[in-house]
């Protein structure tokens, strides 16, 4: 039946692992020897189920029994099922021989990528005659268990046939096997413990890093049949972090859980009580342990690569509140050897744990390419903005020196302000002195403090180099009032044109707009406003801010409403235009706070865009999205390729470093061949697939986001629940988990970023609609670029998030806090690019605005049905190959030398070349090679355009571009006909060699 060799694990039974179908007969199976022929044989299963998952409760679960050939047995009555065990009678039709039990068949059903496990009810299959011949006819699973006499007694009946003594467990791959956690003692088994430790709190067990427990809530057999307080012993290489697991069995209820490691002349923690967190915060972890519950405690020993090998002594000791501590003895062999990294270059070590409290990059050092933060007085410069500051620690003037075209940074300064942002609480506020500070190169920050009848107001604000503006105003009340909080911010209208966020996508600015507070249904706190070369995105937070999920889980895990804006269901958002000022005001509405009562107001302000575009990079980095080797990237004329997961290179989602020595070699073979390797690695969710996932499942919900459980039979038979089931790629069998959105988790998920970078040698990183938020952002953007030689690529996928699963959120407004790291956009599935039937695609402004990424300093792709390459072509965009042929246009940008080229987007104001439309646009690139013109139409009929320069009408030729535009000459003057949706890539001023020059070959 395609065993592997017998492994340890159950106590009756030898493990291993099989060959069957999955998807019909389930995951686990019992192998039972049936030793002479006869009509029936009976057979008990001591299965030891984990009561871990409430879709498939036990005893509710269908048995099927396959004959050796692997035929069903239909005539099987199953006469008892309980959690512990079954017991089951069935006809040996093949007589002697190994007969399968499978005893957890499921169906998985909707869709692939997010299936749903329905565990099989059971089922009657048996002839009523063979089971009256058999005495079995009251055991169906209805009425099991039942010791009658005669035939009539199924119990009975079951009693008095030959046995099929059960020999082995077998699971249908390795990562699927209860062995040996899942294994549940018995209460038989648990009693005996309980007798032997009566008066006891609790009980101990030293178990192997090899042998993670997990989630499984039931004391394992395999603890039940040690001995507690039994000394833990393990070797460890010198330099490594060695991962030490204390099993705890409650026999009372316990609070306050805490394990430490003492006597070893190394470092050591205990990670499941604590630690650091994603902003490099101390924090703790409070454990707790039902009566009869088991959890699982992890310390980490750090062995200096410079200790003395031999064999150190110390305790592990344990101890609960109002609990006298218990310890264990440990004894820790340190050998020869000296391992690299720690130990974390082998996963299975499970030393990447010691990545969970790191602080890698966790500075304020600037990140290219921005510039440190400059301090004058009040006045505070970053690259191309600037912000004063006014005596109530408030930005009173903000100016951007960014180009219309959003290319360079040193340009004119506009100011974006009418008027000081202006934070008010509705009395009059007297403000003492400000103090201003700088950390670091990368951060500046300043505090004020005002007083007034009845309030106190305390403001914090800090400004980053990349234009991440945060101010904090905490109000207290010193005495019982009634406060009305108002934020205004007054924007120059002919600055604010255009407008994203709280329920708008992105459009030009309207006169006027309102928004309240729906957290359970819309992940909106944010909104966008401005225009290409300046703007601003406000979002209102308070101190109970967790970052929600997102991409299809927003439900899971909403926003927390801001007690402190929302005030007492009043609160919102009021846009105004008048006399030229688009006045942005959120409010709280009436605020009651008593006596020492404080209510603390968040806002931010990100300030765009944050860099300038670069075209030339635009238009010479040529992705290719798709597995294929270096060679076959490098001859489909790409340059940089991302690798998905669920590829050869690249097998598990969010953990490429288990297949880091395949991965390595991948890279260097395309370095040779001049192609950069980006991974797909975003965090969101994790693979089974991961040795440490045991492990964070065991802490409770810091690391996996809770949720309704459910999904993959995986998920519900290993973790239980309170998760929420993540992707799934049945190709590579690869199934996950869902992660949080904010933990210990995104440590270690830097130091994994820097590994693959230092050690394996990709070039960047490919995310697909991640979960965390800036400050990891930024870590990784440190990590990469200070791990490599070259500067790292990062490009930022995602799915139109402005759906009902997603809380109504537009993508590049929810990810904008990230985009100063990010060098590419790719928007996305769902997006529509043609506007059909009225569509937000119809306006030029949304794709402007929700699309292009030129607001924030970025260009993109496209990607539903292969975008709109006409329309795209007029933002710089184009499809992303293999998926979209784009090699035509490839080609005519190379023969146009448009790299070399200064790009002038339509959105510039007075683009060197117009159309005299405003429905037909028109994007411009002088260089080298002349003047090239993409032009596209947003007309909803066919549209002519003669297209003119400052120096009147003039000529354009089309260069043939297979699957995008025939060759055409227009002479000056003559009308340029634009189909709706269409649109030319056109040569103004060719050089001297002559209009055959723009043709594509």
């Amino acid at each position: 039946m395609g065993q592997t060799e017998p492994q340890a694990g159950h106590p009756e039974l030898e493990c291993g692992v099989g060959i069957w179908d999955q998807d019909v007969y389930g995951n686990h199976r019992l192998l039972v020897e049936v030793t002479d022929a006869a009509p029936a044989v009976a057979a008990e299963l001591p299965w030891r189920r984990q009561g871990v998952s409430a879709r498939s409760v036990m005893g509710d679960v269908d048995v099927i029994v396959l004959a050796p050939s692997g035929l069903r047995v239909h005539n099987t009555v199953a006469v008892e099922v309980s959690g512990e065990r079954g017991r089951i009678a069935f006809e040996p039709v093949e007589g002697p021989g190994a007969y399968a039990v499978h005893y957890l068949p499921y169906a998985h059903t909707g869709k692939p990528y997010y299936p749903q496990a329905a565990y099989r009810p059971p089922t009657r299959t048996a002839d009523p005659g063979w089971a009256h011949r058999c005495g079995l006819d009251g055991g169906g699973v209805e009425g099991a268990g039942t010791d009658g006499a005669g035939p009539a007694g199924a119990g009975g009946g079951w009693s008095r046939l030959p046995r099929a003594e059960a020999f082995r467990y077998e699971s249908a791959s390795a990562v699927d096997s209860f062995a040996p956690m899942g294994f549940a003692a018995t209460a038989a088994e648990c009693a005996a413990l309980r007798r032997a430790h009566s008066g006891e709190p609790f009980v101990l067990f030293a178990e192997d890093r090899a042998h993670p427990l997990g989630r499984y809530g039931s004391l394992p057999a395999r603890w039940a049949r040690a001995t507690p307080g039994a000394p833990f012993t393990g070797a460890a290489d010198r330099g490594e972090f060695y991962a030490v697991q204390i099993g705890v069995y409650a026999l009372t209820g316990l609070t306050g859980v805490r394990a430490e490691v003492r006597g070893l002349p190394f470092a050591v923690r205990c990670l499941s009580t604590g630690g650091i967190d994603a902003r490099g915060a101390v924090f703790e972890r409070h454990v707790d342990v039902a009566e009869g519950g088991v959890t699982a405690l992890w310390c980490g020993i750090d062995v200096p690569e410079g200790a003395s090998p031999g064999e150190y002594e110390g305790e592990i000791a344990v101890s609960a509140q109002g609990t006298p501590e218990r310890t264990l003895p440990l004894r820790l062999t340190v050998g020869e050897a000296v391992v690299a990294g720690h130990g974390t270059g082998e996963p299975a070590r499970l030393a990447r744990l010691r990545w969970l409290d790191s602080t890698l990059a966790q500075d304020d050092e600037v990140v290219p390419p921005f510039t440190p933060v400059k301090v004058d007085g009040r006045r505070l410069s970053i690259l191309g903005r600037t912000v004063e500051l006014g005596p109530d620690g408030l930005p009173h003037r903000i100016r951007s020196a960014f180009t219309p075209s959003v290319t360079r940074a040193d340009g004119p300064e506009r100011e974006l302000l009418a008027a000081p942002v202006a934070f008010t609480v509705g009395r009059a506020l007297e403000h003492g002195p400000l103090t201003l500070d700088q950390p670091g190169p990368a951060r500046a920050r300043w505090s004020t403090t005002a007083t007034g009848t009845d309030v106190l107001l305390h403001t914090e604000g800090e400004l980053e180099s990349d234009g991440f503006l945060v101010l904090h105003a905490t109000v207290e009340a010193t005495a019982d009032t009634e406060l009305d909080v108002t934020l205004d911010v007054p924007m120059r209208e002919d600055v604010a044109r255009y407008a994203m966020g709280l329920g708008l996508t992105g459009r030009v600015c309207p006169a006027t707009y309102d928004w309240t507070w729906d957290t359970p249904t819309r992940n909106q706190d944010a909104f966008w406003l401005g225009d290409p070369a300046a703007g601003l995105q406000l979002s209102l937070r308070d101190e109970h801010y967790a970052r929600p999920l997102n991409t299809n889980y927003y439900r899971e895990k909403p926003l927390v409403t801001p007690r402190s804006w929302a005030g007492e269901g009043d609160g919102g958002v009021r846009l105004r235009t008048d006399g030229g000022v688009r006045a942005l005001t959120a409010f709280s509405g009436p605020l009651r706070l008593r006596a020492g009562e404080s209510r603390r107001f968040t806002f931010r302000l990100l300030l765009t865009p944050f860099k300038p575009l670069d075209p030339a990079r635009q238009l010479t980095e040529r992705y290719f999205h798709a597995y294929a080797t270096p060679g076959e990237v490098a001859a489909y004329g790409a340059n940089v390729v991302n690798l998905h997961h669920a590829t050869p290179p690249n097998p598990y989602i969010n953990d490429p470093l288990l297949a880091a020595d395949t991965l390595r070699a991948y890279t260097d073979e395309a370095h040779r061949l001049g192609v950069r390797v980006k991974v797909y690695d975003t965090i969101r969710e994790l693979t089974r697939h991961t040795p440490e996932l045991p492990v964070l499942a065991s802490l409770g919900d810091e690391i996996f986001a809770p949720g309704p459980g459910g999904g993959h039979a995986w998920l519900q038979e290993h973790l239980g629940g309170n998760y929420v089931p993540g992707w799934v790629a049945p190709d590579v069998g690869d199934v996950a988990v869902v992660t949080s959105g904010d933990s210990r988790w995104h440590n270690s998920y830097v130091c994994g970023i820097e590994r693959l970078r230092r050690v394996v040698g990709v070039d960047g990183l490919y995310l697909d609609d991640v979960a965390y938020d800036r400050t990891t952002m930024k870590r990784v953007r440190k990590a990469l670029a200070r791990s490599g030689e070259s500067a790292p690529l990062v490009d930022l996928h995602s799915c139109n998030q402005f759906r009902e699963p997603d809380g109504f959120a537009s993508s590049a407004n929810l990810y904008a806090e990230l985009l100063p790291y990010v060098d590419r956009l790719w928007l996305g599935e769902l997006f529509d690019y043609d506007g059909r039937d009225g569509a937000a695609g119809a306006d030029p402004a949304y794709w402007l605005v929700e699309m292009s990424g030129i607001p924030f300093g970025l260009m993109g792709e496209m990607l539903e049905g292969g975008g709109n390459p006409w329309r795209g072509l007029v933002f710089g965009m184009t499809a992303r190959a293999p998926m979209t042929d784009v090699r035509p246009l490839w080609r005519a940008f190379d023969r146009l030398r448009l790299a070399e080229a200064e790009m002038t987007g339509w959105w510039a104001g007075e683009p060197p070349v117009r159309t005299g439309r405003d429905d037909v646009l028109a994007t411009t690139w002088r260089g080298p090679g002349g003047t090239a013109t993409a032009v596209a139409s947003w007309a909803p009929e066919p549209a002519e355009a003669v297209l003119t320069t400052e120096s009147g009408p003039v000529a354009a030729y089309a260069p043939a571009v297979e699957g995008f535009q025939p060759e055409r000459s227009f002479a000056a003057g003559e009308p340029v006909p634009v189909a709706p949706g269409r649109g030319w890539l056109l040569r103004i001023d060719p050089p001297a060699d002559g209009p055959a020059a723009a043709t594509s070959p």
